[in-house]
């Protein structure tokens, strides 16, 4: 019997049987791409995986790495060697890291990583406080905020002699929220939780509302914004991924975004995928 999976990639190969837009899009020319890990830790300790991460890297195929499950190489100066020896072979490969942060205790521990390895520094940090999804929300809000701030002020303690940028991962902020945190961020990666990139522009989220109104605020506050394409969750678009790839999934993100009326003059900076283990391999073959 045919699993939930095939069906979907079935729909996926019909849908695009019957429109072309979708079908044989135009790979946008080198975008920057960020891919979040799901086991840092296991990454890091794997010779292959390393291999294949510093490839990809180096084939301009991805630029950024968001390693989660860092926490064992943070307990002993041995792992906390074994991840700086990791940052700067990313680094030597032209690559970034931009590390999860959902607390200020991640923010000090990775500062001493960088205090005991001169040369190595970090380049970006993204927050993971889903502050829209607490009872509490103004209360979840002013920790994110907290939280940014603490970035802020320990910047030069995580990237000394480089920019730390300052990014936060947000689902459905209100228009007032995007305003207050726009002006502590330089980037944001933005949750598009869709299984066809022809939904991703027009997406209207239950609460949240329109998302393209939601890029708006933070692309006309000057911030990055950063679409996140999900390979696996609750909805993913796994299955477009390896019918489109990566460059053809960005390309539909990025004409959909052009033709909009009203926000068609705006940048798209890049895209996140989630997670680097779950991406089709056929993705990321040039289409």
């Amino acid at each position: 019997m045919p699993t939930r999976r095939w069906l979907l990639t079935i729909a996926v190969l019909a849908f695009a049987c019957r429109c072309a837009p979708v079908a044989t899009p135009t790979p946008t020319a080198a975008v920057a791409r960020t891919a979040y890990v799901r086991d840092g830790a296991a990454l890091i300790a794997s010779p292959a995986a390393r291999a294949a991460l510093i490839d990809r890297i180096g084939r301009g195929q991805l630029r950024g790495v968001a390693p989660y499950q860092l926490s064992p190489l943070l307990v002993d100066a041995d792992g906390r060697t074994r991840l700086a020896g990791w940052i700067d072979e990313v680094h030597r490969a032209g690559g970034q890291v931009i590390v999860p942060v959902a607390g200020i205790d991640r923010v000090d521990a990775l500062a001493r990583v960088v205090a005991e390895h001169p040369g190595t520094w970090i380049d970006g940090a993204v927050t993971e406080v889903e502050y829209w999804n607490q009872p509490d929300r103004a209360g979840a809000l002013a920790e994110l905020e907290a939280l940014l701030d603490a970035l802020a002020a320990q910047g030069s303690a995580l990237a000394p002699g480089h920019a730390l940028r300052i990014g936060a991962y947000l689902g459905y902020p209100t228009a007032a929220e995007a305003a207050e945190l726009a002006a502590r961020l330089d980037f944001v990666h933005l949750d598009y939780s869709v299984a066809s990139p022809r939904d991703a522009w027009a997406h209207v989220h239950a609460k949240g509302g329109p998302l393209r109104d939601r890029y708006a605020w933070f692309a006309e506050a000057g911030v990055e914004v950063w679409p996140i394409f999900y390979a696996t969750g609750e909805v993913d678009m796994a299955a477009s991924l390896a019918v489109f790839g990566l460059g053809g999934v960005e390309a539909r993100f990025a004409a959909d975004l052009a033709a909009d009326p009203a926000y068609g003059r705006l940048a798209v900076a890049g895209f996140a995928y989630f997670t680097l283990e779950a991406v089709p391999q056929t993705a990321w073959e040039s289409r």
